[in-house]
């Protein structure tokens, strides 16, 4: 069962406060997005001060206030306990309701207008009401807390992985502009070099970034269509072909001669080209990396294996988060943004498939992606 909703009645009619209490004692608030019925704790009294003394002390979720209370009116009390309480349902009632009355209490904060006499049905359907709200609020409050949380983890992660880049371009900047290893142009080679690289390396984190922010929201539009997977493998094997070369890394497809499958291109590549970029950059030199494209029933499965450097369990379960990079002795000179499997994560749920990894240290790692075949396609020719 959940946790109470407290309510505070507040009104100076003995028989409506007496009323009010004995409807909402025995009442239980249900809702779908709570772990079971919620049961009521309610109090009542007439009096303003101990009225803003029950608030301060209960701290009520639902307040039902008395716009004719002796002193004071309940609008004016509502503006002193109010403010500041967005935790705070307030439903105001009133013997001799009118329009202006409506409007006013409602500018001050009121969240609902109960007129006199009311029911027991009445005021449990406007409590119920105001519950929902309140549960609305709380939810889009954690909602608005969570994004908040994660902008800032984000943010932060961002500017750290800029940091050691813009350091090292800064750096060979500075050693040119002092002319650190006299005037000829030739011996700053190794530091053009290794700023060119750092930037190449900051270009792939925005595009990188951007890819994926396009992705997330739904901003990159879609296009389906009939493929050939085994020619869109070799073309982004070509692609990367110079980089494996470079590394002494073998590049092996096992796939049909043809293989039609209905998907959007861009989607197909780049889910390709992230994972074997990968098998290229943490391979070892004169390893191997392997592309397998199968049909398995209503699924289309890649799979991309390396002779790497391979990870461990505790590894395995940061990958595929934004910046989710595997840091240690052996990947320290490697660049990347560890944004590339958290793409491909998010464009296999779009096929409603997902992605796994297999891997060892020293023995190298697997990956595959499943996804589901497009409803309609003749997937296989």
């Amino acid at each position: 069962m959940t946790e109470p909703f407290r309510v505070l009645v507040v009104d100076a009619d003995a028989a409506t406060r007496r009323m009010a209490a004995e409807a909402l004692a025995g009442h239980c608030f249900r809702d779908a997005r709570l772990e079971g019925d919620a049961p009521l704790t309610v109090d009542a009294t007439d009096a303003p001060c101990d009225g803003c003394a029950r608030i301060s002390a209960m701290r009520p979720h639902v307040l039902v206030l008395d716009n004719e209370l002796p002193c004071v009116s309940g609008a004016d009390l509502l503006a002193q306990v109010r403010e500041g309480r967005a935790d705070m349902a307030v439903i105001m009632t009133e013997a001799r309701p009118s329009y202006a009355a409506a409007v006013d209490v409602t500018r001050r904060g009121a969240f609902d207008f109960l007129p006199k006499p009311f029911t027991a049905d009445a005021l449990r359907a406007a409590v119920d009401k105001a519950l929902r709200h309140l549960v609305d609020t709380r939810r889009d409050r954690l909602h608005a807390a969570e994004k908040k949380r994660l902008r800032f983890e984000f943010v932060s992660v961002l500017a750290h992985e800029l940091k050691a880049p813009l350091a090292a371009v800064e750096s060979c900047l500075q050693v040119l502009e002092a002319r650190a290893l006299g005037p000829n142009l030739d011996d700053y080679g190794e530091f053009l070099a290794r700023a060119t690289r750092r930037v190449a390396a900051m270009r792939g984190l925005v595009g990188d970034l951007l890819d994926l922010t396009r992705v997330e929201s739904g901003e990159r539009p879609r296009g389906l269509e009939f493929m050939d997977a085994a020619a869109a493998a070799r073309g982004v094997m070509e692609t990367l072909e110079p980089e494996a070369r470079e590394k002494g890394v073998s590049l092996a497809l096992d796939a049909p001669d043809r293989m039609r499958i209905r998907a959007d291109r861009w989607e197909f590549d780049a889910i390709l080209s992230n994972l074997l970029s990968n098998a290229v950059k943490y391979n070892r030199k004169g390893g191997r990396a392997g592309v397998t494209l199968a049909l398995d029933g209503d699924h289309v499965v890649i799979a991309v294996s390396d002779t790497g450097i391979g990870m461990t369990e505790e590894e395995q379960g940061r990958l595929f988060q934004e910046f989710g990079r595997i840091r240690n002795r052996e990947t320290e000179n490697i660049l990347g943004s560890g944004l590339g499997l958290s793409l491909v994560r998010k464009l296999a749920a779009l096929y409603g498939g997902e992605v796994r990894v297999e891997s060892a240290p020293g023995e190298g790692s697997r990956f595959t992606v499943t996804l589901r075949r497009c409803r309609g396609a003749d997937l296989a020719e």
